[in-house]
């Protein structure tokens, strides 16, 4: 696994392009196995509970919405395998299990539920391939990387059947932290059981880009709550792809040019380093961002 995070590639973008190995370093190194189990049945009562919410909407609503009416029906069938899954979780588990927190989604019709599945379906494809570094046991390993394959199936048919996209970004999915998943997950997160042992993971500052945002444009980040005046500190912005990462200075005004050539499913995440993007060098997100390509590889606009 470790060969894998050191083949995490940067081109820094300034002045010059340079071409450099990155290793990650991340403060969740020390996870037990039960915490990354736990992990990940704290992933999947987050899915399992978002499904559920598919059930306020009708075929109709979907067709009406201009979405395939058999969509809701699939849909149904992701959110039993997350049912399954977390089961599965739970027996394992046993009466060290995590409960299910309470959850603010912000899906509010069908459009918006198939975007909120997209952002929820791309945490737990890089979550599942996160957590193996911390499975020992053979049989678990096993079924995470079981789970992880339906997950990416999952992802793979929200983007190619229901979005009329690209089923996949890159060869590879990125290998966030388990702090920075935890972020992107907290920001759907109202309240947890006081009975839950918390995970050993840090929960950053959130990262928000303007909506719409497309490659080549500069736009202003915010971040929330806001960190300490920079004073002379360059930052980095991170756009993460795969195994592959362009990283571009942010301005003093918080503007950055994001690179034309992003396409794909992008994990965005501001750093202090413009080597590092580990929990110690992390200063804000990832934000989820998606720069949806045709089949010949040319960008296009979806509408979710």
């Amino acid at each position: 696994m470790r060969a894998i995070f050191t083949f995490l590639v940067l081109v820094i973008l300034s002045s010059s392009v340079l071409s450099l190995p990155s290793e990650r370093r991340d403060d969740d190194s020390t996870l037990t196995e039960i915490q990354a189990l736990n992990f990940a049945l704290s992933l999947e009562h987050f899915q399992y509970y978002f499904y559920k919410r598919l059930y306020q909407y009708e075929p109709q609503d979907f067709s009406n919405a201009g979405l395939p009416p058999w969509s809701q029906g699939r849909y149904a069938q992701i959110s039993s395998h997350e049912l399954t899954h977390t089961q599965f979780l739970e027996n394992i588990l046993g009466d060290k299990a995590v409960q299910p927190c309470t959850y603010n989604f912000p899906d509010t019709d069908p459009r918006s539920f198939v975007k909120t599945s997209n952002i929820v379906e791309a945490i737990a494809t890089s979550t599942y391939a996160s957590l193996t570094k911390y499975i020992s046991d053979p049989d678990y390993v096993i079924s995470i990387s079981s789970i992880h394959s339906v997950e990416a199936k999952h992802s793979a048919w929200i983007n190619a059947d229901v979005r009329e996209g690209a089923a996949w970004s890159t060869a590879f999915d990125a290998p966030l932290s388990l702090s920075q998943l935890y972020t992107i997950m907290s920001a759907f997160i109202a309240s947890c059981p006081s009975s839950n042992s918390l995970p050993p993971v840090k929960i950053f500052p959130a990262l928000t880009f303007p909506s719409s945002v497309v490659p080549g444009q500069t736009v202003q980040v915010s971040l929330s709550p806001a960190t300490p005046k920079r004073d002379s500190q360059t930052l980095y912005a991170w756009f993460i792809s795969g195994f592959k990462a362009l990283v571009v200075p942010l301005n003093a005004d918080m503007t950055v040019t994001i690179p034309d050539t992003l396409q794909g499913f992008i994990f965005s995440v501001i750093t202090n380093d413009r080597e590092s993007v580990s929990d110690d060098a992390t200063v804000a997100g990832p934000a989820f961002l998606v720069f949806d390509y045709d089949y010949q590889g040319n960008d296009q606009s979806l509408p979710m």
